[in-house]
C-alpha cells in the first residue's frame, strides 16, 4: 500500500510504521481484505439508476389504509414553500441569538401555538419524536415527585413501551398496567383506582387510546390520580374538536407531530410535542425560547432555559437530548398559521366522520364480528372479525390496498382481549368511493 510524503510524516508522529498498525487492536476475525466496490459512475448514470430503482416503489395508485402514528395528511403547498427558504431549511441550532431572530421568532411561535392546542402552560423547543417525547415526559415526572411506580394503559402499542423502559433504564420507576373496558374501549376506572396508591409517580392516558378509540373517561382521571402527575398522549389534529390536555387537568402533554405538515416520507423525519404546566418548568427536557429586548429596547428573542448537558455541568442537566426538530417545528407553526383554528377544526370533524363512516361500513361487512367495541373513533379504526384472518395485510396487499393491521402485531397483550382484530385508518384525504372499494375487497377475501 503506497503512502505519501505527507502521510509518511503522520506515521513517523504517531509511532506507526503501516496504515493498518492503525488497526491492529481490531480482531482478525471481522477484517476485511478487500471490498467489493463497483466501478465509480458519471451523475448522468447515477440519475438513471435512482430512477429505475423509484420506478420499483409503489403507493400513490393503492388505497391507503394505514394510520397508527403516521399518517397521509393534505399539506398546504405553502408550508413547504415556507420551511424550503434557505433561512430555515440551512439553520442549526441558534447558538448565536444576534444572528438567529428569524429561527428563533419562528420557535418562539411554535411554543406559543402548542401552547394554544394543548391548553398548556409551557411548551419546549421541540423533542425528537412523539415516543421518546413520551420517554422524557416519564423521566421529568420522575424528577418531580421521586415516587416510582407508572401506570400505563395495556393497549400501549409495544413498540411505544418499549422505548419508555429504555429511558428508565437506571431509574427505580417499575412499570403497571391498568385494563381497558372490553365493551366500550374506554380505560377501566375501577381497575385504575384500585392500582393507584402514594407511591405512583405518573398515569399515562392515550387520547384517542392505543385501541382508537375517543376515551371520554379520560375527563375522570383527575379525580382519582391522587399526587401522582397525569400525562396525555395526544393526536394534535384530534384537538380541532376535542378537549385540550389542559382543560382535564393534564401536568404534561405529548404528542407526535408529524401531522403537522410533514409528509409520511418512510417514517420520519418525526416532531416531538412535549408540553407542561409552568410548576414544572425547572424539571423539563430540551430548551426553551423566550422574549426579551436588546440594548436599544427592541423585541428580541433568546434561548433561554437551557437545561442541556451541553449548556450546563452535567450531573445538573435534566435531560442528555442535545439537539432538537427545529425544522420540524418551524414545519408545524406553518401548518398550524396556514390552516387556521378553523381548518383545523374542519379537518379534525372530516376525520372523525371518515372514521365512522368507515367503521360503519366494515362492521357491517359478511366477516366482521356481531361484537364490536362501542366507543367512537377518530382515525384509527378497530375492526374485529369472526375468525383468524391469518395475514390479512398480505393479503390486502395483492389487492394494492394498505392497511388491515394486526392488533396482536402492535399490541400482542392483549389479543385475548380483543381478539381477531385489525386496523384501518383514515384522514381527511379519505373518500366514501375508497371506504366502499375497501369493504368490497374485505368480502371477496
Amino acid at each position: 500500500m503506497s503512502i505519501n510524503k505527507d502521510q509518511t510524516e503522520m506515521l513517523n508522529l504517531l509511532g506507526v510504521k503501516y496504515k493498518l498498525e492503525l488497526f491492529s487492536d481490531v480482531p482478525k476475525s471481522v477484517r476485511k481484505s478487500s471490498f467489493r466496490m463497483n466501478r465509480g459512475i458519471s451523475e448522468h448514470e447515477v440519475l438513471l439508476e435512482a430512477r429505475s430503482n423509484a420506478a420499483l416503489n409503489r403507493g400513490p395508485e393503492m388505497l391507503n389504509f394505514l394510520g397508527n402514528g403516521i399518517y397521509d395528511r393534505i399539506i398546504p403547498a405553502s408550508v413547504d414553500s415556507i420551511v424550503g427558504r434557505t433561512e430555515f431549511l440551512t439553520s442549526y441550532t441558534p447558538y448565536q441569538a444576534e444572528m438567529s431572530q428569524g429561527v428563533l421568532q419562528s420557535l418562539f411561535e411554535y411554543q406559543s401555538m402548542m401552547c394554544q392546542l394543548t391548553g398548556m402552560d409551557v411548551t419546549n423547543s421541540s423533542m425528537y419524536d412523539g415516543y421518546t417525547a413520551l420517554g422524557e415526559a416519564v423521566r421529568m415526572a420522575y424528577r418531580i415527585n421521586g415516587k416510582t411506580e407508572l401506570l400505563v394503559p395495556e393497549c400501549m402499542y409495544d413498540g411505544k413501551l418499549q422505548v419508555i423502559k429504555s429511558y428508565l433504564e437506571g431509574l427505580p420507576v417499575k412499570i403497571k398496567k391498568y385494563a381497558m373496558d372490553a365493551g366500550t374501549g374506554f380505560m377501566n376506572l375501577d381497575d385504575l383506582k384500585s392500582r393507584v396508591n402514594g407511591n405512583t409517580c405518573a398515569i399515562i392516558c392515550e387520547m384517542p387510546n392505543g385501541l382508537g378509540i375517543i376515551d371520554q373517561n379520560i375527563t375522570k382521571v383527575q379525580e382519582i390520580k391522587g399526587e401522582a402527575l397525569l400525562i396525555a398522549y395526544v393526536d394534535p389534529i384530534s384537538l380541532g374538536i376535542l378537549r385540550a390536555p389542559g382543560e382535564y387537568n393534564a401536568d404534561i402533554a405529548v404528542a407526535e407531530g408529524q401531522q403537522l405538515g410533514i409528509h409520511m416520507s418512510y417514517g420520519g423525519p418525526l416532531l416531538g410535542i412535549l408540553s407542561f404546566k409552568r410548576d414544572y418548568i425547572r424539571k423539563s427536557p430540551g430548551r426553551l425560547i423566550g422574549e426579551t429586548v436588546d440594548v436599544n429596547g427592541k423585541r428580541a428573542f433568546v434561548m433561554t432555559l437551557q437545561t442541556r448537558e451541553q449548556h450546563i455541568r452535567r450531573e445538573k442537566a435534566m435531560s442528555n437530548i442535545c439537539t432538537n426538530q427545529a425544522l420540524m417545528a418551524i414545519t408545524a407553526a406553518a401548518y398550524l398559521g396556514i390552516v387556521g383554528p378553523d381548518g383545523l377544526r374542519k379537518i379534525g370533524s372530516l376525520t372523525y366522520k371518515n372514521a365512522n363512516d368507515l367503521g360503519n361500513k366494515l362492521r357491517g361487512t359478511k366477516s366482521a364480528a356481531k361484537d364490536q367495541l362501542t366507543g367512537k373513533s377518530f382515525s384509527d379504526v378497530l375492526i374485529r372479525f369472526n375468525s383468524d384472518q391469518g395475514n390479512l395485510q398480505e393479503k390486502l396487499l395483492r389487492k394494492e390496498v394498505l392497511g388491515g393491521i394486526s392488533l396482536a402485531g402492535i399490541c400482542a397483550p392483549v389479543e385475548k382481549t380483543f381478539p381477531h382484530s385489525h386496523f384501518f385508518s383514515v384522514t381527511e384525504k379519505t373518500t366514501a368511493a375508497e371506504i366502499e372499494k375497501l369493504a368490497g375487497i374485505l368480502e371477496g377475501i
